[in-house]
């Protein structure tokens, strides 16, 4: 990358036209900021106007093997996994450029990547103290537990890139926070779309500004 950068990018290739990209990382480990990022740059993530977690539900719940509403689906793995690449497909055939945000994708990409078209991942990195201290509030474990999954995620998931060898944005999610603006810009370049406008910067920013969870009111830009 030619511009000065705060996160960083291995296995560059310049990108096609028709392409996917795959936000990743922990759960709580900033994955929603990025993915917000990409929907601002005008990505196709399948998310609704009112996510707050900016996660495409019908995708992340089918690769989980439930329903839309949330239900186990009552089939053999093999039967939602093959629903899961026919979902692609119809996203694939509706947008040239399209993508989601899934902190559980390792368990199923490397099973897809054959219906993926020229796939770029943004692999969040945070903090694991961090991570760890947000998971004991939410699962009601011991912080030596949050940690333990933390870091087994983080190695499965540079495990499957390395096997993988798909162009990927590390980003670290404790600039990203500090420099939102500048995570846009790199993100824009590394998948190959036109530098942000000003728009796009001030609403990255403001998405930015608060560590909660919340929604992108897209007509703003």
């Amino acid at each position: 990358m030619t511009m000065e950068t705060t996160h960083k990018a291995i296995k560059l290739s310049s990108p096609g036209v028709q392409r996917t990209l795959i936000v990743v990382g922990c759960g709580r480990g900033g994955t929603s900021l990025v993915a917000g990022a990409a929907s601002i740059l005008g990505i196709a993530m399948g998310v609704s106007s009112d996510s707050t977690n900016h996660e495409d539900d019908e995708l992340v719940n089918l690769a989980q093997g439930r329903d839309l509403d949330g239900n186990v689906i009552e089939s053999p793995a093999e039967t939602y996994l093959e629903k899961l690449r026919n979902l692609i497909q119809t996203r694939n055939e509706a947008n040239d450029f399209w993508g989601w945000k899934d902190p559980s994708a390792d368990m199923y990409l490397e099973a897809i990547s054959d219906v993926l078209r020229d796939p770029l991942v943004l692999f969040v990195n945070r903090d694991m103290v961090a991570i760890a201290q947000s998971e004991v509030k939410r699962l009601q474990c011991s912080i030596e537990q949050a940690y333990d999954n933390a870091l087994a995620r983080y190695s499965r998931y540079w495990e499957l890139l390395q096997r993988l060898q798909w162009p990927t944005l590390l980003v670290s999610y404790e600039r990203a926070a500090l420099d939102p603006a500048a995570l846009l810009s790199e993100i824009a370049e590394f998948v190959g779309l036109e530098p942000p406008v000003e728009r796009q910067s001030d609403l990255v920013k403001k998405f930015a500004s608060s560590r909660d969870y919340r929604k992108i009111d897209l007509s703003e830009l």
